[in-house]
């Protein structure tokens, strides 16, 4: 489920349509990687691309998955620094990929751009602050729960939310900072609580409110 807040706008995606080409990508393809000095800047069409870190030790930390609609790249477009994460396809994809010189010069050029970026990035900043909050301070339980919640979205009338795009549980460890066993363990705990149901191929949280509850009476306490 794509953050609305991520969500490249039409008419902003109108504009990149116009200077970027469609590529397709295969899951496990690897799109970019750190230290790369390339500047081209991707928005996803169709599928969905994971952006990690990974330690000396080859430990992978999942930084977050980017889904149909939303940008990646735009770091190194801006600043022209090399890439600060690698950026893999999780499943066969479709990209728009604008070259990263005509996105600078767009966004001088077209205030809608300029101005839905600085609060893209705003965002960003507010999104990886919480993320640094939550591994510094929490404990594996609470982040696969912040984890849920943001992965479920907004609720529907009745209060619940499903997760269709499911994570495997080696990807769910490594974007909370743990190993799959432990992710198993605190999975099935919110199973038998009744905060989260598997339904097939997907996770219904049959009450967004009750999981976000929980988490908040763990933040008061900690």
């Amino acid at each position: 489920m794509s953050n609305s807040n991520l969500t490249v706008p039409d008419e902003v995606r109108a504009i990149l349509a116009a200077h970027g080409r469609q590529m397709r990508v295969r899951k496990g393809q690897v799109l970019l990687a750190v230290g790369l000095p390339a500047n081209d800047v991707y928005l996803v069409i169709d599928g969905c691309v994971s952006v990690s870190l990974i330690s000396a030790q080859g430990r992978e930390t999942v930084l977050r998955a980017i889904g149909p609609g939303e940008m990646f790249g735009e770091l190194a477009a801006i600043d022209g620094e090399p890439r600060s994460a690698d950026v893999v396809a999780a499943e066969n994809s479709t990209l728009l990929v604008i070259p990263g010189p005509a996105f600078v010069d767009l966004i001088g050029r077209e205030p809608v751009l300029s101005l839905w970026l600085a609060r893209y990035l705003a965002h960003q900043v507010r999104y990886l602050t919480n993320r640094i909050y939550e591994l510094s301070t929490m404990g594996v339980g609470p982040r696969l729960q912040a984890e849920l919640l943001r992965l479920a979205g907004e609720p529907d009338a009745k209060g619940a939310a499903s997760i269709t795009r499911v994570p495997t549980q080696a990807e769910l460890a490594a974007r909370i900072g743990t190993n799959r066993e432990t992710v198993t363990r605190e999975f099935s705990l919110l199973i038998r609580e009744g905060l989260v149901v598997k339904e097939g191929r997907r996770i219904v949280v049959p009450s967004v409110e009750r999981l976000a509850d929980r988490l908040h009476r763990y933040s008061q306490t900690a």
